[in-house]
């Protein structure tokens, strides 16, 4: 048994969820009970964990893959973990695939997370604490992963719908303190919304899609049409989207790397943008202290104020909370508004209501 903080216990036997908004300190826990930083409590089998950090009971998957590899392959990360302890190569492989002995450099983001989570559950540690760990997956990826996550693991999780079915319990951090909730309450819209959690419907945006605007390579655009890419991880998507570069205007996932400027004002650049996507009382702060959301919400602003027709978007949903899911839905309407026509790559079901036209480029490639 795994009780962190004396508030969340992990049973040897279950899964457990936790949940909560951007900022409510699921990461953080997550640290702390790897006795990293912080004055934690963490207990395994009536033992003081943080005395004997044995790594071999206790073990996390993060957000960021690239903080946690010492080898340049999946292959050889096994190999210098086997050096110390005993590691199932056959899970790795079944979750890498092709890709077991590829260079994590050379690899698309589905598979560096997958890299991370098939290296972590190889060594078989006692207790996991998964941070994330489907963002970036495409459906095969998750349901791989979610075979191979071990009982007595802790999944922090946005995806609500892909967490709700495997866990035996979920816990709720709100405002830094921790407290168990009904896993039914995963099922109830009004409550996700509530507390600011995804995993509800979002609507159809009901408008006319008009002229063409692009068509390029199989992708075909008009005004106020939401066209999705969807299909595999490493099937091309991020590269699909920047080989479009020059004709459309592209976010990337990480917005931090996309900011240039102090402000926020400065970054967007046209007041009227700043009004119509709720930035105004953002104007002066810099665009690094914001919410998830909020970032998103500056970078397709300057999207907007670019004057480009279209504007494509490569898994915007990663990192959303409830709260930014439906500030990304009114942003995405006032694009569709302004006849501006939006390309975005995605694995993400919540967003697909938001697609006019979904391109399997799986079968556009063959």
């Amino acid at each position: 048994m795994l009780v962190i903080n004396d508030k969340l216990t992990i049973n040897d036997d279950e899964i457990i969820g936790l949940v909560g908004k951007n900022g409510s300190g699921k990461t953080t826990l997550i640290k702390n009970a790897l006795c990293l930083y912080g004055n934690a409590k963490v207990v395994i089998d009536g033992e003081d964990f943080c005395k004997s950090k044995d790594y071999s009971k206790l073990s996390a998957v993060f957000q960021d893959p690239s903080t946690q590899i010492l080898a340049l392959t999946c292959e050889d990360e096994l190999k210098l973990q086997s050096l110390f302890h005993s590691v199932d190569f056959k899970i790795a492989k079944e979750i890498m695939g092709e890709y077991f002995d590829k260079d994590f450099y050379t690899l698309s983001d589905g598979y560096k997370k997958r890299f991370v989570i098939s290296t972590v559950v190889s060594s078989k540690p006692k207790h996991i604490l998964f941070d994330e760990p489907f963002a970036n997956l495409d459906k095969y990826a998750v349901n791989l992963v979610k075979s191979a996550i071990p009982k007595g693991s802790l999944i922090a999780e946005h995806r609500i719908k892909e967490i709700r079915d495997l866990i035996s319990r979920a816990y709720l951090i709100k405002n830094g303190d921790i407290r168990e909730i009904d896993k039914e309450k995963l099922y109830d819209e009004n409550f996700l919304k509530s507390e600011g959690l995804r995993g509800f419907s979002l609507p159809k945006i009901e408008m006319d899609v008009g002229k063409e605007l692009l068509n390029y390579e199989g992708i075909r655009v008009r005004e106020s049409e939401v066209v999705c890419l969807v299909g595999r991880n490493g099937i091309g998507k991020t590269t699909r989207l920047k080989k479009l570069v020059g004709k459309i205007y592209l976010v990337l996932q990480n917005p931090d790397l996309q900011f240039f400027e102090e402000t926020v004002k400065v970054e967007v650049k046209d007041d009227y943008a700043l009004s119509l996507f709720n930035l105004k009382d953002k104007a002066d702060k810099s665009p690094f202290t914001l919410s998830y959301g909020e970032k998103m919400r500056v970078l397709i602003a300057s999207a907007f104020a670019s004057k480009y027709k279209v504007i494509g978007l490569d898994e915007p949903s990663v990192g959303m909370d409830g709260d930014a899911l439906i500030s990304f839905y009114d942003a995405i309407k006032i694009l569709k508004e302004e006849k501006r026509g939006i390309i975005i790559a995605t694995h993400d079901e919540d967003i697909l209501a938001l697609c006019n036209t979904i391109i399997d480029l799986e079968k556009l490639n063959s």
